[in-house]
């Protein structure tokens, strides 16, 4: 049994890429709240991680 999985990248201000976690789709960004000690940063889900996701037809995200 897979588990749904997403990508979470952590940018800094200038939207810059510092960190990439692959989580649990089940996690909720609440829970990633003490990455605030990092200062100023944003969070961005991919929940999309396969190469050829964007690809395909009749397909639902």
């Amino acid at each position: 049994m897979q588990f749904k999985q997403n990508t979470i990248q952590i940018l800094d201000v200038r939207g810059q890429i510092i960190a990439t976690m692959v989580l649990p789709a089940s996690i909720k960004l609440t829970e990633l709240a003490p990455l605030r000690i990092l200062g100023d940063i944003s969070v961005k889900v991919l929940s999309c991680t396969t190469p050829f996701c964007e690809i395909g037809a009749g397909s639902a995200q």
